[in-house]
């Protein structure tokens, strides 16, 4: 399989720009594309990285954006807790043709969603069976935008990622594993302690702890079981 990674910054893109107005992170996952009544229709999953309040924003931001119909048209928009589905359109000209042909290719395999970072780039990482249909990529997005290629060559997959993969945690466990990983407690050396995280947190010592602790057992679970299956 030939393989491809890249990062790419759109500088036109108002999505873009709430994504890091907001400084959050997004996992992107482009589902199926369609043309009807002289329109394309494109349907994306996507869930959202980053602290509560800027989480919020960036929904807000979102429905607004949905009413100023200066993106794509927004045709549906739902969401749920940190996740939403997402159905967008275009009219079908000529450019579109030509952009929809390359970036959604229905030969080329997205076995990881597309990371939007909060700087505001783009991280890609495609296949194909065919080499030119990363190389007609890698060239439309070098026209149309800033593109940094990471590497195209042949390569096995050995990880495929939804994010629809990963073990439920509650809202609480969520939380309590956020707050963890912002203040460095999965460093080495540690940057802070559980109890200096409950405070944060406004809950007691136990309180959190538990939190993490269950958080901690479904992802080492999710990831042992996971491994087993290879």
């Amino acid at each position: 399989m030939w393989t491809c990674s890249f990062t790419v910054y759109d500088e036109q893109s108002a999505f873009r720009r709430i994504v890091v107005k907001n400084k959050i992170d997004l996992l992107y996952y482009p589902i199926n594309h369609y043309m009807k009544n002289n329109r394309f229709y494109f349907v994306v999953a996507a869930t959202v990285r980053g602290k509560e309040q800027d989480k919020k924003n960036f929904f807000r931001d979102l429905n607004r954006l949905k009413k100023s119909g200066t993106w794509r048209k927004i045709e549906s928009l739902e969401i749920e807790k940190d996740l939403f589905i997402l159905i967008t359109s275009q009219d079908v000209n000529e450019e579109s043709k030509k952009e929809v042909s390359v970036f959604y290719n229905k030969e080329i395999i997205h076995y990881q969603p597309i990371l939007f970072r909060h700087d505001g780039w783009e991280e890609w990482e495609v296949a194909s069976l065919k080499r030119k249909n990363l190389e007609d990529l890698l060239s439309s997005g070098t026209v149309h935008y800033r593109l940094e290629l990471r590497y195209l060559k042949r390569k096995k997959i050995t990880q495929v990622g939804f994010f629809t993969m990963l073990p439920t945690l509650s809202v609480k466990q969520e939380h309590a594993v956020q707050l963890a990983l912002e203040q460095g407690y999965y460093t080495y050396p540690r940057k802070t302690s559980l109890k200096r995280l409950a405070t944060l947190a406004g809950l007691s010592f136990s309180t959190f702890q538990a939190h993490v602790r269950k958080a901690e057992n479904k992802i080492l679970t999710y990831t042992i079981n996971m491994k087993k299956r290879r």
